[in-house]
């Protein structure tokens, strides 16, 4: 590795464990664009898409999809869900990767719901969707603009979603879903 590379991946390294890195205009605390940013708050350590208490801060320290996530997770898959139940991706690009039309679609949604539209889904973007989450006949619910997303939050306030006809809690970290397995192929 060219001595460039090593220097400015420690620099990068170092600059995130001081909390010194920005994630771009979605970590923002008070949501205006130019304000600068506490760093990343997320609870990088555990490894399911969780929630407790009232159900709109339930997603906000999921951590940075598009910056410090596995591009491919069930929680790439969830904001892809997200994604086309607003109607900003068609439900065939639901892969499991934050790809580039995911980054697309997701800088469109953000700049329609009036948030920095700089890809990377983090606290502001979260925050916003599960201001959306509703309990309805004993599920959680994402109210899409075109399509309901029917969750379920476990005791331990672990989410799950239906995949193939059993609920499984979502991970952080990794694939696990049927639709991330087909994907994959």
């Amino acid at each position: 590795m060219p001595r460039h590379t090593v220097r400015v991946l420690v620099l990068l390294a170092a600059l995130a464990a001081t909390g010194c890195a920005s994630d771009g205009g979605d970590a923002s605390s008070d949501g205006k664009a130019g304000t600068p940013s506490p760093g990343p708050t997320a609870d990088v350590g555990h490894l399911h898409v969780r929630g407790g208490g009232a159900l709109a801060d339930d997603w906000d320290d999921e951590g940075l999809l598009g910056e410090n996530l596995p591009v491919r997770s069930d929680l790439a898959a969830l904001w892809q869900t997200i994604l086309w139940a607003d109607g900003y991706l068609d439900k065939s690009r639901i892969d499991c990767h934050y790809s580039r039309a995911t980054r697309r679609a997701t800088r469109a949604w953000q700049s329609n719901h009036a948030l920095p539209a700089d890809g990377i889904v983090g606290q502001q973007s979260f925050g916003k969707a599960a201001r959306r989450l509703v309990r309805r006949d004993g599920l959680v619910v994402f109210e899409g603009k075109r399509h309901d997303v029917p969750l379920r939050r476990a005791e331990d306030g672990r989410y799950l979603v239906e995949d193939a006809g059993r609920y499984k809690p979502l991970r952080r970290d990794t694939t696990t879903l049927t639709v991330c397995a087909r994907a994959a192929r």
